[in-house]
């Protein structure tokens, strides 16, 4: 048949028509191994020895890392293009002839689940975009953020915003996390310049602002700054405005559940000094501020752990026995305190 240009199996199943094409991308990756010195030639140092890096040292170490840097993004580059690939399979339904579905030949295919990879299909694109435009490889995690960016401001939008961060975080010491990113995109504002040059300049003072806030003079006439986020886990949590009268704060047990402080009347629960009438008065106002903030705070988790948390957290089966153990925790954690509100006194 015209244009057939592999052969079929008795199983169904299409051959390579180039065979050569795997092998020479993994000659590729291994011609990497060149750039490294040689072996013999670096100088084995003793467990204990702190003295400072020869210069032939410092050089053999940047011709390392240089090598891993570019190693480490072929191997990213090559996420993506396999998720290109799949998102293919899965249109043409060409997995039909030979498995029950196509979570079973991903399976087959790259030993990673249907959930993982379909994640990795749906930020392939902007991926992609984003090696062409940058000429860094993202990380999926990356690319989490940067697709709310890209539906809320368009694909330029989101491409810039992992530029300018990624600039402005090596600048500043730091890296590109997923948690930085995701902390500018936070304080973008609901519209951004449509130019393009206008919405760079935009993104990139927010960008600073909030990574590498300067003290400024307080201006009576201006609106004051929005508070940066605080960072909670994976989650961020904006502080509230304080009341007028703010109780004490919660401290935190080493297993990160929550425990209330001594408050200072309790302090000294036997003592008998003047006025602890009115302070034991004053107890049931205390508690129910306490049990206001409680219920703040239980609401900012609410908010924060929404399905698409739950969704890209499953989404790496490498990560699967520690996501297990989180919520199964959280769902412990809810329960436990849903019963002890169930088992308080009605008002």
């Amino acid at each position: 048949m015209a244009g057939n240009t592999g052969k079929v199996e008795r199983s169904g199943r299409v051959r390579n028509a180039r065979p050569d094409a795997a092998v020479s991308g993994v000659e590729a990756v291994l011609r990497l191994a060149e750039g490294l010195p040689a072996l013999a030639d670096v100088r084995e140092v003793g467990e204990h020895e702190r003295s400072d890096l020869t210069q032939t040292e410092q050089l053999q170490l940047q011709q390392t890392e240089e090598v891993i840097a570019a190693a480490l993004a072929a191997g990213d580059a090559a996420l993506w293009v396999i998720a290109q690939g799949l998102e293919r399979a899965a249109r043409g339904r060409w997995w039909r002839a030979t498995h029950a579905s196509l979570a079973a030949y991903v399976e087959e295919r790259i030993g990673r689940s249907a959930g993982y990879v379909r994640q990795l299909r749906l930020h392939a694109p902007l991926a992609l975009e984003t090696v062409r435009r940058t000429g860094t490889v993202p990380k999926p995690s990356q690319m989490v953020v940067t697709r709310r960016t890209e539906q809320r401001h368009g694909l330029d939008a989101a491409v810039t915003l992992f530029e300018v961060v990624r600039d402005v975080a090596a600048e500043l010491g730091g890296q590109t996390t997923a948690e930085v990113l995701k902390v500018v995109q936070d304080n973008l504002p609901k519209h951004l310049p449509e130019q393009s040059d206008a919405q760079r300049t935009a993104i990139e003072q927010i960008a600073r602002r909030t990574l590498a806030p300067q003290p400024s003079a307080p201006n009576p006439d201006r609106e004051p700054p929005r508070p940066a986020p605080r960072m909670a886990g994976h989650w961020q949590i904006r502080p509230r405005p304080p009341r007028p009268t703010e109780p004490p704060a919660l401290e935190r047990k080493p297993n990160g559940s929550a425990r209330i402080r001594a408050l200072p009347f309790e302090e000294n629960s036997n003592s008998e000094a003047p006025g602890a009438a009115r302070t034991a008065d004053a107890i049931p106002a205390v508690r129910l501020c306490i049990l206001e903030e409680a219920l703040a705070a239980l609401a900012a988790i609410d908010q924060s752990l929404t399905g698409d948390v739950y969704t890209h957290a499953a989404a790496d089966p490498a990560q699967a026995p520690e996501y297990e153990r989180l919520r199964q925790h959280i769902i412990l954690r809810a329960a436990a305190i849903r019963a002890n509100a169930l088992r308080a006194p009605m008002g």
